[in-house]
């Protein structure tokens, strides 16, 4: 039963894992699709994919969301305005610290330059990969408060991306989620083999349940 058991938990990890790295085997395994740009207008081509754009100018950041498991935090996702190289906006959402600091940065080194304190965005342009979808509906509403307060809009000329770039996970992430997935089917069938020795056991040493433990 033992090595029955080993065998069978074996294969359903096996086929679990492979099915799950079939599905996301572009986040797992795969490189940069595209950029932000050439996908931009048929995203959904896209959505398991890594997109990459080099970010030159960030005009501030417009909402925050935190995740939480059982009303304690475990993450924070912050969202930001991206200024385009050929002028247009997107958003952008990032999760890790460095991250953050490096955009606020930019931030302020946006509106220096605008500003004329500088005669150059003074932070260097940085590669940020991720992957493209459509925002949540408090962040679409949140990115459009913020386009109003600065007012930007069609409008005055402005091209609006509403497509998010979505930059809160990585490779590693995406491996330990599959793995963490794959392994609650796992625990289960171990503990139903585990269960169902033990009650082998006991019907063949129905004497042993009377016993002193």
């Amino acid at each position: 039963m033992k090595k029955t058991g080993l065998l069978v938990v074996s294969i359903i990890a096996f086929v679990l894992f492979g099915a799950c790295a079939f599905f996301l085997r572009d986040l797992l395994f795969g490189g940069v699709k595209g950029t932000y740009e050439e996908v931009v207008d048929n995203y959904n081509a896209y959505s398991e994919q890594w997109i990459s754009y080099e970010v030159v100018a960030c005009l501030g950041n417009y909402a925050e969301e935190t995740e939480s498991y059982s009303f304690i935090p475990t993450g924070h996702e912050y969202y930001y305005i991206i200024m385009m190289e050929d002028g247009s906006v997107m958003p952008m959402t990032v999760s890790k610290k460095a991250d953050r600091e490096y955009l606020d940065a930019l931030t302020d080194a946006t509106y220096d330059y605008f500003d004329g304190v500088t005669k150059t965005i003074s932070v260097p342009p940085r590669e940020f990969i991720g992957t493209v979808k459509a925002q949540k509906s408090d962040a679409e509403k949140y990115y459009k408060e913020g386009l109003d307060y600065l007012k930007i809009s069609e409008k005055e000329g402005w091209v609006i991306r509403h497509v998010l770039l979505d930059c809160t996970s990585s490779r590693a992430s995406t491996i330990l989620l599959v793995g963490g997935v794959m392994l609650i089917p796992v625990f289960g069938f171990v503990t139903y083999f585990v269960n169902a020795a033990k009650e082998k056991k006991k019907k063949l040493n129905p004497e042993e349940e009377y016993l002193p433990r």
